[in-house]
């Protein structure tokens, strides 16, 4: 009896585990793909703020984006836009499944980018 009990206990644990491991893979994959998008966001220098946009990053766990990120208009907006999108979505679904909690403070949205130093730096009305 006391061998099925011990069984059972290694068995429930092995489960947990289980059970924690994806979470793990989702916040790799998450870091994976931010460092893309801030790869694609940093590749070019900031010259000339008409050749820039921004577009809202992340979820917070109470609802709307963690903050904006600017990008240029002559990387691969396509792709650019299609990370931020799975990147953001992810963060949602790890947020849900792991009951996240925040501040649920409205992020303001800039009104342009304009650059300084190289630099895109956002600007607000």
């Amino acid at each position: 009896m006391k061998a099925f009990i011990i069984l059972f206990l290694i068995f429930l644990g092995g489960c947990q585990l289980a059970d924690e491991q994806p979470t793990q893979v989702d916040l790799n994959n998450m870091d994976e793909i931010y460092e893309k998008i801030i790869e694609l966001s940093e590749s070019k220098t900031c010259s000339n703020s008409s050749n820039w946009k921004f577009t809202a990053i992340g979820s917070k766990p109470c609802g709307g984006p963690i903050g904006y990120i600017a990008y240029s208009n002559e990387i691969n907006e396509k792709e650019f836009l299609d990370l931020v999108e799975r990147y953001t979505k992810l963060q949602a679904e790890y947020n849900q499944k792991n009951n996240m909690a925040s501040d649920c403070m409205y992020v303001v949205s800039p009104t342009r980018v304009v650059c300084e130093n190289g630099k895109p730096v956002f600007q607000y009305d």
